[in-house]
C-alpha cells in the first residue's frame, strides 16, 4: 500500500512479497514518516525496575534485622568489606580492567553515594529518626531530580510526569501517615536524612553525567572498597573494632550484601545507566510501599486500610510517570524530517532508493 505517512498495510497474493517488498511514495515533499515510540516499557527494562524496588526495600529490611544485633555503622563496614572482596574476585577472574581515571571517578561517587548518603540515612534512623519520616524525606529525590535535570542533563519534564511524581509522593505519605512518630529525633536527624538524599541525587546525577565507560562490577567493587574505609574509620573513632559473632548477625550481613548491594546498588546503577535519573529516581517512590508489605509476613507489622490505599496510590503516580515520561520522550524524538519527493523500496531490511 502506497502512503505518505508510512507503511499502515499490504496484501497482495502473496504474502510473502507484500511482507518483504513494500513501496512507500511520498505524495508532496512535506510528507514525512514519523516513528511513533511505544509508551510501555521493554520487557528487561520493566524486569529490572522490579528488581530495583524489591531489592532496595530489602535493605531497610536488613538494616531493621541488623539494628537488633549491632550498631549501623558496623553493619556498613562489614557489608561494604564483604562485598569489595566478593566483588574483586569476580573482576579478576573475569579479567574486568578500570584504569586510573575509573578508579577516581568511582572513589568519587563512592563517597557521595556509599559515605554520605548511607551514612547520613543511617545516622539519622539511629538517632531516632522513625523510619516513616525517613522514607517520606527520601521520597522527594524524584522532585529535587526533577528540578535540576533540565539545567544539569536538558532533559524535559512534561505535565503529565509532574503529575505522576505529585501523585506518588501524595501515596506514600499515605503509607507512611500511620508511622510518622518521630520517637523525639533531634533536629539535625532530619537534616542529615535530606543531606542523605540530596548526596544521593548528587550522585545519581553525577554518574549519569559522567557516562563511565568502566564495567558496573568493578565500578561497584571501587565503591564498596570506599564505603568499607569509610565505615571502618568511624567503627575505630566510636571504639567498636569487633562485629558481633552470631548466627543473627551473620545472616543479616549476607542479607545486606547479597540483596541490597549486589541487588539494589547493582540494578540502581544499571537502571541509571540505561534509562536515565529521573526512571531510577521515581521508582524509588514503590520503596516504603514495598517495604511496608514485605514487612508484613516478616516482621509481623500491621497494615492499616490507609497504607493498601497508600500502596495502590503510589503505582498508579509512578505509572503516570513512567508512561508520560516515555511519550514525552517519544515525541521529542520523532521531529519532522524532510524528505525529497522519492519512491522508496523496501525490501526487508534494506532500503533502495529508485
Amino acid at each position: 500500500m502506497r502512503s505518505a505517512a508510512g507503511v499502515i498495510g499490504a496484501s497482495t497474493g502473496n504474502d510473502r512479497v507484500a511482507a518483504e517488498s513494500i513501496v512507500v511514495t511520498p505524495r508532496s515533499p512535506e510528507d514525512t514518516l514519523q516513528v511513533y515510540r511505544p509508551v510501555c516499557l521493554p520487557v528487561g527494562m520493566f524486569k529490572a525496575s522490579v528488581i530495583l524496588v524489591l531489592m532496595w526495600s530489602s535493605g531497610y529490611l536488613g538494616a531493621e534485622m541488623a539494628a537488633r544485633y549491632s550498631s549501623w555503622h558496623m553493619l556498613l563496614s562489614c557489608r561494604f568489606a564483604v562485598a569489595a572482596v566478593l566483588l574483586i574476585g569476580f573482576c579478576v577472574v573475569r579479567r574486568l580492567r578500570i584504569t586510573r581515571a575509573g578508579i577516581a571517578r568511582q572513589v568519587g561517587l563512592g563517597v557521595v553515594m556509599q559515605g554520605l548518603y548511607l551514612g547520613a540515612i543511617s545516622a539519622a534512623v539511629g538517632a531516632g529518626l522513625s523510619p516513616g519520616i525517613t522514607a517520606l524525606i527520601c521520597s522527594l529525590q524524584p522532585l529535587v531530580v526533577a528540578a535540576v535535570a533540565v539545567p544539569i542533563l536538558g532533559e524535559r519534564i512534561g505535565p503529565r510526569e509532574w503529575l505522576g511524581l505529585a501523585v506518588g509522593i501524595v501515596g506514600v505519605g499515605l503509607v507512611v501517615g500511620g508511622k510518622m512518630n518521630s520517637g523525639g529525633a533531634p533536629w539535625w536527624a532530619y537534616l542529615m536524612c535530606a543531606g542523605g538524599m540530596l548526596a544521593l541525587v548528587s550522585g545519581t546525577l553525577t554518574q549519569r553525567r559522567i557516562n563511565a565507560p568502566e564495567s558496573m562490577a568493578a565500578a561497584l567493587a571501587v565503591q564498596c572498597v570506599v564505603g568499607a574505609v569509610i565505615f571502618w574509620v568511624v567503627n575505630v573513632i566510636v571504639g567498636e573494632m569487633v562485629p558481633p559473632m552470631t548466627f543473627d548477625f551473620a545472616w543479616s550481613l549476607a542479607w545486606a550484601v547479597g540483596f541490597a548491594t549486589f541487588g539494589g546498588w547493582g540494578a540502581y546503577m544499571w537502571v541509571n545507566r540505561e534509562a536515565g535519573p529521573m526512571h531510577a529516581s521515581t521508582l524509588l517512590l514503590l520503596v516504603p510501599p514495598a517495604t511496608i508489605l514485605i514487612s508484613w509476613p516478616m516482621f509481623g507489622d500491621a497494615i492499616g486500610p490507609w497504607e493498601i490505599v497508600g500502596v495502590a496510590v503510589s503505582a498508579v503516580g509512578v505509572a503516570i510517570k513512567l508512561i508520560g515520561g516515555r511519550a514525552h520522550s517519544g515525541a521529542q524524538q520523532t521531529a519532522p524530517r524532510r524528505t525529497p519527493a522519492r519512491a522508496t523500496e523496501v525490501r526487508g531490511p534494506e532500503l533502495v532508493r529508485e
